[in-house]
């Protein structure tokens, strides 16, 4: 695979990333809905590539920035598809009920729904803003507000997307049960637990 192509394997993406996408996916699959992972990691050359596309290089434009959360390794492009007149079809409206189905499930699962942005809006486009790139866990200071509120959703914890006292008091009480130091961190392990 050479810098520019397109990478839909989602062991490409961070280890919490895969954990959130993957249970997503499975909710989604449930659901009844055909999922179509349409990329997850993205270089910077294959980002720099698209945004040529319809400026530098002919076509339409495809992106609007040089700088994507898919080259952090903590985004990911899905769509529905269907059988349309026979063929197996990958559908891209918003507006469709299984993409909102889909958006309603990401997001729950604490991915940021490019298909709400006011600019720009991005309806296959699910990202995790804000965080390391390398990411080992998510803690008071490596977090956004999706991902707090899941955390504080799966602990029955106040919903309000800050992740203060309580929700770190919250995350150590959750990890003591298991025997695990009591760190104020949601690593792979105690984020495979939460969201069993």
């Amino acid at each position: 695979m050479s810098n520019i192509d397109q990478c839909r394997d989602i062991e490409e993406l961070n280890p919490l990333c895969q954990i959130l996408l993957n249970k997503a996916l499975e909710e989604i699959k449930t659901a009844g809905i055909n999922p179509l992972i349409v990329e997850t990691y993205r270089s910077q050359m294959r980002q720099n590539y698209l945004y040529s596309i319809g400026r530098t290089v002919a076509g339409t434009k495809v992106t609007w920035t040089q700088s994507s959360i898919h080259t952090l390794r903590n985004a990911v492009d899905v769509v529905p598809q269907r059988k349309v007149n026979g063929n197996m079809t990958a559908i891209w409206k918003a507006s469709d009920s299984e993409t909102k189905k889909i958006i309603s499930i990401m997001q729950k699962y604490g991915f940021e729904a490019g298909a709400n942005w006011t600019t720009s809006p991005d309806s296959p486009h699910f990202q995790i803003k804000g965080v390391s790139k390398n990411a080992k866990s998510y803690s008071s200071t490596n977090t956004n507000s999706y991902i707090t509120k899941m955390i504080q959703k799966a602990l029955n914890e106040t919903v309000d997307g800050k992740w203060g006292a309580n929700t770190t008091k919250a995350v150590n009480k959750f990890r003591k049960q298991f025997g695990w130091k009591e760190d104020g961190k949601v690593g792979v392990q105690t984020l495979k637990k939460l969201i069993a």
